[in-house]
């Protein structure tokens, strides 16, 4: 998967969830944190990319099932670059 992939499931993310309407702060705070984490395409630190993505897509799983799909796409090409 390329990196282009990635900027493409966080746009539709991003759109997805604007249509949605307002999310809490934590929950925004860690899409903001793995978008910055995909721009820099680094696993250092405490979290990963991929771990964000993967709290991201339980915290969706009910309220934002489309959203919930989208970061379980976007889990799924960093797992496959190993990120």
């Amino acid at each position: 998967m390329s990196n282009e992939r990635l900027t493409e499931l966080l746009a539709e993310l991003n759109r997805e969830l604007a249509e949605s309407g307002e999310l809490d702060a934590e929950t925004r705070e860690l899409l903001e944190e793995l978008d910055a984490d995909i721009e820099r395409l680094t696993g250092g630190g405490d979290a990963t990319p991929l771990d964000r993505a993967q709290q991201l897509e339980s915290r969706f799983a009910a309220e934002y099932p489309v959203a919930e799909r989208i970061v379980r796409e976007l889990a799924d090409v960093l797992a496959k670059m190993g990120i």
